[in-house]
């Protein structure tokens, strides 16, 4: 049975809505003011709340902000009734994050239906989420396996015999423990990146907070990752950049991960030595950047499947991860309506581009 709290001045208005949806098979609280409400969904934690503006004490604006500052309390949805009918007023409710907002006098079946409409939409929220982390257990499972039985094996081998073994044979038990080490610290940071930016991206009020944001300049971004990428895999000689000026509007960070997880995709599937071309352009209607190596490729099926996590060319690269850094790329681009497009002749090429048609500027 689905709860119910209902926050409303008026107590004959109060307990005609909660007849409302007692008829409905809901169970539903009560609370005459902001504070009550308050209090009241930190103890029951109900499913959707249905609030009054204008109340003693504290309005419904003012409980809505306390609730969104509490962990218990922030993903509820909250439905506003008014008589207030203004745009000015309505705009005010929706730009806190509230779910819907009904004037009075109220239809019961409109109440009704916006309370049904929000709680299936929050439900299949829920159900991506459960999804989500079954989908990153399994994967972790599998994927986490290898360098951690790597880091095992190597280490009690070194337990019971570190007193006979020649000092550099230590050495290079030593030093595996710490690649297997370093890749499975890097395995678990992109999981952990993906799972909360998926569930950032299912929640309205954090894909507003993602998407808050300034102008930056994106040749200085991707001439400073190239570069540092670059010392990291020793190929700094196997760039070629060739980048224009241009300033886009989003998360400062995301824009790295996304340049970040593209170049090192394109290292990784290339040999030492082969270029990296990554360029940039812009006129008046987009922005394109273009990143590309000379390498393996990938197949039109891997490219379909790029959310699946599947580690593309498993045999022949299994150790350059699980495929979770094109799924990230792909996760943000979709945030931030960014073009992203994969051009790839098997074994021989593959040209990442990303389209900036908004929220950008030269």
């Amino acid at each position: 049975m689905k709860t119910i709290l209902v926050v409303e001045d008026s107590d004959e208005i109060r307990e005609e809505i909660s007849d409302i949806f007692k008829m409905e098979n809901y169970n539903v609280f009560e609370a005459s003011n902001g504070h009550e409400g308050y209090v009241t969904a930190i103890n029951e934690v109900p499913d959707l709340i249905i609030s009054d503006i204008l109340m003693p004490l504290v309005n419904g604006y003012r409980m809505y902000e306390r609730l969104k500052e509490n962990s218990l309390t922030d993903n509820i949805p909250v439905i506003f009734l008014s008589a207030l009918s203004s745009d000015n007023d309505i705009r005010k409710g929706m730009n806190l994050g509230a779910d819907d907002y009904l004037t009075k006098p109220l239809i019961p079946k409109d109440l009704i239906l916006a309370a049904n409409n929000k709680l299936e939409k929050y439900a299949k929220i829920d159900s991506k989420v459960e999804n989500l982390k079954i989908n990153i257990t399994e994967v972790l499972q599998h994927e986490l396996r290898t360098p951690l039985n790597g880091i095992v094996g190597f280490s009690d081998y070194l337990r019971e015999r570190v007193f006979d073994l020649p000092k550099e044979e230590v050495e290079k038990i030593v030093n595996h423990i710490y690649i297997s080490g370093k890749r499975l610290h890097i395995l678990i940071e992109k999981y952990l990146n993906y799972a909360d930016l998926k569930m950032k991206s299912i929640q309205t009020s954090e894909l507003k907070k993602l998407k808050k944001c300034e102008y930056f300049n994106t040749a200085e971004i991707i001439n400073y990752v190239a570069e540092e990428i670059g010392k990291r895999y020793n190929r700094q000689e196997d760039f070629i950049i060739d980048t224009t000026f241009a300033e886009v509007r989003m998360d400062e960070f995301m824009f790295v991960k996304i340049i970040e997880e593209l170049i090192e995709n394109a290292l990784k599937f290339s040999k030492k030595g082969g270029k990296i071309k990554i360029s940039s352009n812009a006129n008046n209607d987009r922005l394109k950047i273009r990143i590309k190596n000379e390498g393996i490729g990938m197949t039109s099926d891997e490219i379909k499947n790029i959310n699946d996590f599947r580690q593309f060319n498993k045999k022949l690269l299994a150790q350059n991860g699980s495929g979770i850094g094109l799924s990230i790329v792909q996760l943000i681009t979709e945030i931030y309506n960014i073009e992203f497009n994969i051009i790839s002749m098997y074994k021989q090429y593959l040209t990442a581009i990303l389209i900036f048609n908004n929220n950008f500027k030269i």
